[in-house]
């Protein structure tokens, strides 16, 4: 049996990611990306991230791209939200993962000026979400500025609403396989919070 590389279970799980995100309605074909830290012994990072135009649904695990967390690309073409996932992984050093959905009721909820508090889902809500869900103002996808607020964003909560666009969520689980299901968890979570607040509108007229 053929030895693997490191990171190819990283690779295996973004892939996986990005297919359980499309079958919750979290994402169409192309939109969407995930990525995870491999910290080596000696401290060194490699940044593994989904490829940008892929279509979801069918990516390989070959297709998942390689960066250094200072933007160098070692393989493949990075998906073009690269900047926001360094940018919060160098704000926050605990984070091992970061997953952008385009959650169509938190962006709903937050369009029709519905407060998200993970309280008013339950016990449930709060142990995924914590105890914030965060907002960034609506600007153009993949630039600088967009990264900026999201990592602003992100520094004190662990979800973030992206208004106009979806949601991002971060996994500090040491282990990054498991920090992007946490990461996951958190997107599933805050849509289920945010289609109840919306119906409940709905329900009070």
């Amino acid at each position: 049996m053929a030895l693997r590389q490191p990171g190819y279970e990283i690779r295996q799980t973004l892939v996986d990611a990005m297919r359980i995100l499309h079958d919750r309605g979290l994402l169409n074909l192309r939109g969407g990306n995930a990525s995870a830290v491999l910290e080596l012994p000696d401290g060194t990072r490699f940044i593994y991230i989904t490829p940008s135009g892929a279509i979801k649904t069918r990516m390989k695990p070959e297709d998942i791209a390689v960066m250094s967390p200072e933007g160098y690309v070692y393989e493949g073409k990075p998906s073009s939200e690269y900047r926001l996932h360094l940018a919060v992984y160098r704000t926050r050093s605990d984070v091992r993962a970061i997953v952008h959905a385009h959650n169509p009721y938190a962006v709903l909820a937050r369009r029709l000026g519905l407060e998200l508090r993970p309280e008013a889902l339950g016990v449930e809500a709060r142990y995924y979400l914590g105890n914030c869900v965060a907002t960034v103002p609506e600007v153009e996808p993949g630039t600088e500025e967009l990264a900026r607020l999201a990592a602003e964003a992100l520094r004190d909560c662990d979800v973030a609403v992206l208004e106009g666009h979806g949601a991002v969520a971060i996994g500090v689980s040491k282990d990054p396989v498991e920090a992007v299901y946490e990461a996951v968890d958190r997107l599933e979570a805050l849509e289920d919070l945010a289609r109840a607040v919306v119906y409940e509108k709905l329900l009070r007229g």
